[in-house]
């Protein structure tokens, strides 16, 4: 997809999550966001939560869920800040073994939220 379809589905999350059940339930998507009862994940059914080993880095709230795709994309959205993070790569250039997204994505979400929050 393109960023701005990947921020409309992060906008109808958010709405979601503040009452607007276009996307689905309220009660329904929480139940999507809360971490699974395994010990060190940062894991819940079909995104991933906030922990400091998460994609996300170290400065999105407790409440910021993300979900990562194999080429290096990322979509983390902070649900306290009301803030979204779009990011979409291709980390499989020149070849699947390039592992540098590991890096780049907790950098990149770091800096955007910092700038984000300067701005607020």
């Amino acid at each position: 997809g393109t960023a701005a379809a990947v921020g409309a589905f992060a906008r109808a999350v958010l709405a979601t999550f503040a009452g607007d059940a276009g996307l689905a339930r309220p009660g329904t998507l929480r139940e999507f966001i809360r971490r699974v009862d395994v010990p060190g994940s940062s894991r819940a059914l079909g995104w991933d939560t906030m922990l400091p080993t998460s994609s996300c880095g170290t400065r999105m709230s407790a409440a910021a869920i993300g979900h990562t795709g194999f080429t290096g994309t990322s979509l983390w959205i902070d649900l306290e800040r009301g803030l979204y993070v779009v990011l979409l790569t291709n980390r499989v250039f020149p070849t699947r073994e390039n592992n540098h997204i590991r890096t780049i994505r907790p950098a990149f979400h770091d800096a955007v939220v910092e700038a984000f929050d300067r701005r607020a």
